[in-house]
Parts: C-alpha cells; structure tokens; sequence
C-alpha cells in the first residue's frame, strides 16, 4: 500500500468516505492504523454512522440505531449464562437485508466492556459472540507487522507466513494476530500468533505439539499462580467448568517458548469461553459464545 500525503486525513480517504456516502456531515476520524485505516463517524441526514475506511476502500460501515438492542437478541442472551449485562451502541451492519440482521453492540458485563457480535440470517440466529476486539483489519502482506514480529516469523525457515489480521480492542489498542503453515508429517498445517503492538510474543496456538489424543490429559501439572488467580476470581465464569484433557487444557510449546490455552463450559446453557494466556499466566485475550439452536 503506498504512503498517504503527511495530512491529519488525506484527502484520499476523505473521498472515499464521500463516495459512498455523498451526503456525510460532521465528519470525525481517528487513526487506528497510522496513515493507513481510519475509523470515521459521520451523520447523513438524522442518521448517524460508523466507518472503516483507507485510501482504496469503506471496509465496512455500520448506522447507529436508537434501539437499544434487538429484541431477538436480548431474547437470547437473557436465556445464556451470560445474561445480567447492559447493552449499549446499537450498530446495524449497512448491507444486510432484512429479515438478516448483523448487528454489533458494546456489552457490559461486571464492569468490563465487551464488542458483542450477533448475526441472524435465514429466520434463524447463526452465531452471537463477544469479546475484546472491536475491529478486524484483514492484510496479506507483512508490511503493517512491527519489524520485531517479521524477524520472529522470518526466523523459522520451516514455517509460511499466510496473512494477519490487526486487532483493534474497545480501548482501541492493537494486536496482530498471524497465521503461519508448517509441514506436520506431510500434512499442511496452520498455526496462529498474537503479538502486541511492540512486536512482542504474547501467544500462539498449539498447533505445534498439539496431541494426537485429545482426551488424554493436559501436558502440565500446575497452571502459572498468576493463570489460576484469574480464572478463580472471574465472575463471567461462575458456574462454569474445564475438563482436565487435551481437547480444554493445553500447554503449547515452540522455540523454547510457551503459553496456554484453556476452554470452560457451562453444563446448562453449554456457552463456552475461550482464554488465552501468555508463559506466566496473563491473560491475553478472551472471548465468550453463546450456544443457539
């Protein structure tokens, strides 16, 4: 992607904006990817928006909505484990037709904020999940990447770099998570690494020394103090459980390196969370599913 000219918003993505939106007022953008991806709020008419956009493309826009949620929604959530939060920032993704809906909310849940997704497509919900990430930036080079994080990646001469997205949380700060393929026993196999905005190794997937059996049991004998202190004092995950196996609990291990994953269930309403931990046990990313039939 070529250099923009050095102006608090090109004009480039400015006319993006226009483009697709010829009306916009009060236009208001914050940089999330410097010089390259902005997020821009705008008003059309009585409406009010929300946008992704660079000097090439809208990644995606979605319009305010005076509805606090979707009815079907909140019918939903007030059936999970999950339920007791408040919603607010009702977006409705533009694109959709109705009956689809595709909606993205801010979830509050004992104190912290959470970017909550719901998309209902067909007359059915087809997938509802929150976590910490508010926006997706799909690349497929690594030019975006922190010159620490491509020399980590370069450094293996058996493993692919394939793409990354950049995560941006609701704090608006930024992750990147790569995807990367090796040769497993003949086998194309992919793996996943998160690192933060410095470049440093926060985690990655287990991909590497993951088992053939999943039931057997997990590859550690005591979580990090640091691990077990958080998952016991999370009040998201009351009445929640882990299965000491494999296929809910695992220690990954690559280049002398390690971090952990670990899934918990709830017998009942069966929505899950995923958490991922660094070595010593801080948690670097979360996100919550809610189970729909």
């Amino acid at each position: 992607m070529e250099p923009l000219e050095p102006e608090p918003v090109p004009s480039k993505v400015i006319a993006q904006v226009k483009q697709w939106y010829p009306n916009a007022e009060n236009l208001v953008f914050k940089p999330l990817v410097e010089k390259l991806v902005w997020e821009v709020k705008f008003d059309e008419g009585a409406n009010k928006y929300v946008s992704l956009a660079d000097s090439t493309k809208i990644w995606e826009t979605y319009r305010f909505s005076g509805e606090s949620a979707p009815p079907k929604m909140l019918a939903l959530v007030e059936k999970s484990a999950f339920r007791g939060g408040t919603f607010s920032a009702n977006r409705d993704m533009i694109g959709a037709v109705a009956p689809n809906e595709y909606n993205r909310l801010i979830y509050n849940l004992h104190g912290s904020d959470y970017s909550f997704n719901w998309v209902y497509v067909d007359n059915r919900v087809a997938g509802a999940a929150f976590g910490e990430t508010l926006y997706w930036i799909l690349y497929r080079d690594m030019s975006t990447l922190p010159q620490k994080a491509q020399n980590f990646i370069n450094a293996d001469p058996q493993i692919k770099y394939e793409g990354l997205e950049l995560k941006v949380d609701v704090n608006y700060k930024k992750s990147y998570e790569v995807q990367v393929s090796f040769d497993k026993a003949g086998v194309k196999t992919y793996a996943t690494f998160i690192f933060n905005d410095e470049g440093d190794l926060q985690w990655f997937s287990r991909a590497f020394n993951e088992p053939e059996d999943l039931n057997g049991p997990p590859n550690y004998d005591k979580l990090p103090e640091a691990m077990q202190q958080y998952l016991d004092s999370s009040k998201e995950l009351a009445g929640f459980s882990s299965q000491p196996i494999a296929g809910m609990q695992w220690m990954a291990e690559y280049r002398g390196e390690k971090c952990y994953w670990i899934r918990y269930l709830n017998n009942t309403t069966f929505d899950f969370c995923d958490l991922q931990f660094d070595k010593d046990g801080k948690l670097v990313n979360k996100m919550y599913f809610i189970y729909f039939q």
